[in-house]
């Protein structure tokens, strides 16, 4: 029997109570949920971190007064994903919410998780069950010594890790030289958390000297317990510790030092940071953010302003992942400045997905004008375009992008077209058809290579008007129905679903064959319970109607 098995008729009661709650009803929205995992589990740093600060909002407004219904409710949803989980970091951030909306209900999932092969999951799954709150019955209850040596005597008798843990925290209490020596001759896990935050400094001495051993198990639960701030000693052994080849211990390391760390760990946290293992590279990234010395700013500020190439560049990248005062606007100045290395640039360009700013729209456009020959054009237009989605600016977008049209030649305009919905505007959309009509067969093509990945339903407005167009031949409109079908395919739930329904019944009116319906109807390849709902109303067009109420909800 393990220190959690006092609740199991408890949990089961709860859990089956919770089950039977409908999940429709609950305090997430489905949809939003969805969402916020798809961005846990993505590639995009400042999605993923926008996507925790969602769920950790989330759970915060559940726990809200006046929803007292809704805990137990997001507590389900938790769990549910839990359990279908497999990213590490993913399932770390549900327990750290675990430990703020937890009941007895998750006790029994949680206990189920503890013969996991991920010692972190493991240590992080003790934390969350130590978290929650548990009052045992007074039969349960277990009466501890106040005296040592029977204390000593007790802990002899039971095998029970939680009874044992339970006496060892009092021995440790009462007389950490004789915690001490039950730590060295059987250094558990729970005994080794327990002296290293038992604020003894004679056990955090032994526990800190552990972290030489060459034991990884027990080097993973020192670091994981470390708090407060260390000496610089320790951490050259944390620092020290990153280059092992365990990842579970480098991962313990890397969240140790954003807890602890200083300026000193900058470098060997900054290398981790383009590891190959998502998961080292993520943590890394984090712990970078999380440093709280203050003269690491002031130190990469002023590393990024002179010396070598490399290391300014390494020192902006810092930065930009802190998000340290001022950053944008010296990013900008780097981009901007001609006169600088190349490299130093192109990480200043990189950055601005990061950290960049409105003014970064018109920085980045002018490299897209002028620097055809010095590399950076490609990078700029990348980061034009997810730029857009990190700031939500469109119109500043729109404006850096008039300003670069009424100065560029037609290459500069082909370049700047090329990533033009990184300003999804209704100016650029009438912008891009006043192109097309222009006559230029470069400009007509590129015009016809972008709005079918437009990401709104302008992109199909401006289709359908150019297929409207007086001399608009087969071929030209095959272009522009299969577009609309294929920006119909590619929505997702950032689109209206008025605006796709809108599109496409004006889309199929307009239709002059059966090809040209069929390439829109192809749109709705994937049919999803809101479209399915949606077309209940009334003016949707007949066969678009037939076809979502006669299709499999995916």
């Amino acid at each position: 029997m393990n220190f959690y098995t006092n609740l199991s008729l408890k949990s089961l009661a709860a859990g089956v109570a919770l089950l039977a709650l409908p999940l429709s009803y609950s305090q997430i929205p489905e949809q939003d949920l969805e969402s916020i995992f798809s961005r846990l589990n993505g590639d995009d740093y400042d999605a993923r971190y926008e996507a925790k600060m969602d769920l950790q909002d989330a759970v915060s407004q559940a726990g809200a007064p006046g929803n007292e219904d809704q805990p137990a409710l997001v507590e389900a949803q938790l769990l549910e994903r839990l359990e279908s989980e497999t990213l590490l970091t993913t399932q770390l951030w549900i327990l750290r919410q675990l430990q703020l909306i937890g009941s007895e209900a998750s006790i029994a999932p949680l206990e189920r998780l503890l013969s996991s092969d991920s010692r972190e999951l493991v240590d992080a799954v003790k934390t969350t069950l130590s978290a929650l709150s548990w009052e045992p019955s007074s039969e349960e209850s277990l009466v501890l010594s106040n005296k040592l040596s029977e204390l000593q005597s007790q802990l002899k008798k039971t095998d029970n890790e939680a009874i044992k843990s339970a006496i060892f925290a009092k021995i440790a209490a009462k007389s950490p030289k004789a915690a001490e020596v039950i730590l060295r001759k059987s250094p558990l896990p729970e005994y080794i958390r327990i002296a290293a935050t038992s604020g003894k400094g004679r056990l955090l001495k032994a526990t800190l000297g552990m972290l030489s051993s060459g034991d990884v198990a027990q080097q993973i639960v020192v670091v994981g317990a470390l708090q407060g701030k260390v000496s610089p000693k320790v951490e050259d052994q944390l620092i020290a510790l990153l280059s092992s080849e365990n990842e579970t211990l480098q991962l313990q390391v890397l969240e140790a030092l954003g807890r602890v760390g200083t300026a000193k760990s900058l470098d060997a946290v900054l290398a981790l940071s383009d590891s190959r293992s998502k998961d080292l590279s993520e943590t890394a990234i984090d712990t970078l953010a999380s440093i709280q010395d203050p003269r690491l700013d002031r130190n990469l500020f002023a590393a990024a302003r002179k010396g070598e190439a490399a290391e300014r560049a390494k020192a902006l990248k810092a930065m930009s992942y802190r998000a340290s005062s001022g950053i944008a606007e010296l990013v900008n100045e780097f981009a901007a400045d001609a006169s600088l290395d190349v490299a130093l640039r192109e990480e200043a360009i990189a950055s601005m997905e990061r950290i960049g700013n409105t003014e970064s729209h018109a920085v980045l456009v002018s490299i897209v004008l002028d620097e055809k020959d010095s590399g950076l054009r490609k990078e700029a237009q990348k980061i034009l375009k997810r730029m857009t989605l990190r700031v939500g600016d469109p119109a500043a977008a729109w404006s850096a992008f008039q300003a670069g049209f009424e100065r560029a030649d037609t290459d500069g305009k082909l370049a700047l077209m090329l990533v033009a919905d990184s300003a999804p505007t209704q100016e650029m959309v009438d912008y891009l058809v006043a192109a097309y009509e222009s006559g230029d067969e470069s400009i007509q093509k590129m015009v016809m290579r972008i709005l079918p990945s437009w990401r709104n339903w302008d992109g199909g407005e401006a289709l359908l008007a150019i297929a409207k167009q007086p001399g608009a031949d087969d071929k030209l409109r095959e272009q522009c129905f299969k577009g609309i079908g294929r920006i119909i395919l590619g929505s997702d739930s950032s689109y209206s679903i008025e605006g796709k329904y809108d599109l496409a019944g004006a889309a199929l009116t307009q239709a002059q064959n059966d090809a040209e319906k069929q390439a829109v109807l192809g749109g709705f390849r994937y049919v999803s319970w809101k479209d399915k709902r949606y077309v209940q109303n009334d003016g949707i067009h007949p066969e678009l109607k037939e076809l979502v109420e006669n299709s499999q909800v995916k």
